[in-house]
């Protein structure tokens, strides 16, 4: 898991900041870890890994963590 301070990408949106690390996995594939903020405590989300997802690059992964966080706050504030 990631550290708040070392976040590759910070996103601010609807009052959360969304924080995405992307890594290589055993097989060289790039993978997402998100995190979630409101006021600068960790909010504990359910963040589905996607089954088989790996993206081949890290800009992908970094992406895709971006918009999975976007999904998990648009879930929390609007119900599912």
């Amino acid at each position: 898991m990631g550290h708040q301070q070392d976040a590759q990408v910070r996103n601010p949106y609807r009052g959360h900041e969304i924080l995405v690390w992307a890594r290589r996995d055993e097989r060289g594939a790039w993978r997402d870890e998100v995190q979630v903020y409101v006021d600068g405590a960790r909010i504990e989300l359910t963040v589905p890994a996607p089954a088989g997802r790996a993206w081949s690059t890290e800009l992908e992964a970094l992406r895709e963590g971006i918009e999975r966080g976007r999904d998990l706050i648009d879930r929390r504030l609007d119900g599912p």
